[in-house]
């Protein structure tokens, strides 16, 4: 697997379909989220805050085909937490220049999770964030804690689209993590459900 950055201008057309189609197979299509695409991007995702402040890390296989994906953007510009899922805090949504949100993050194999997530956060602790807030499922918060990844709760769990989601916050840096001196455990259903 190998991974880049880039931002929504620099991306030539051709890997901007790719990344939108990508978005779609896992969070439309696999996942059955209900997001309100219009019917000129019929079979591509994005959405308002797919825009110049977002980063991208993007994971690529050897066919240089899109097998994960995560999306960084500093909280001080309009970002998913505040604007959607503001009532997942208790408090107001984090808004500061040290603290990112990571939206639109899945990989196509379970095993390419923890890379990407870890480069993610290198990524964005090299662009001076200190923490990365963002909304969690159950599944994904069973996921940090077998692999280690310390995070704090910013409300309580809410029901979404029939999942239960929180808001959570991190640190952007990897030695603050128990996962960083672990083994990556992330690596099949089968794993999570022999440890849920």
């Amino acid at each position: 697997m190998h991974m880049e950055e880039h931002t929504l201008s620099a991306m030539d057309d051709e890997l901007k379909l790719m990344l939108g189609r990508f978005r779609h197979e896992q969070f439309v299509e696999k996942l059955g989220w209900r997001l309100p695409i219009p019917p000129h991007q019929a079979g591509y995702e994005w959405d308002q805050y797919d825009n110049e402040h977002a980063r991208y890390l993007l994971a690529f296989n050897e066919q240089r085909s899109i097998v994960g994906c995560a999306r960084l953007i500093p909280t001080t510009f309009p970002n998913l937490l505040e604007g959607v899922f503001s009532h997942a805090c208790a408090g107001t949504p984090p808004r500061h220049p040290a603290i990112w949100e990571m939206t639109r993050f899945t990989t196509r194999e379970p095993q390419l999770a923890m890379p990407l997530f870890w480069k993610t956060l290198k990524t964005a602790s090299l662009a001076g964030a200190d923490a990365i807030v963002g909304i969690v499922n159950s599944t994904m918060e069973r996921y940090y804690k077998i692999n280690g990844v310390k995070y704090e709760r910013l409300g309580s769990v809410i029901e979404h689209q029939g999942e239960n989601i929180l808001a959570i916050k991190l640190s952007a840096h990897r030695e603050h993590h128990r996962g960083a001196r672990l083994p990556s455990a992330f690596t099949s259903d089968a794993f999570l459900e022999e440890t849920a």
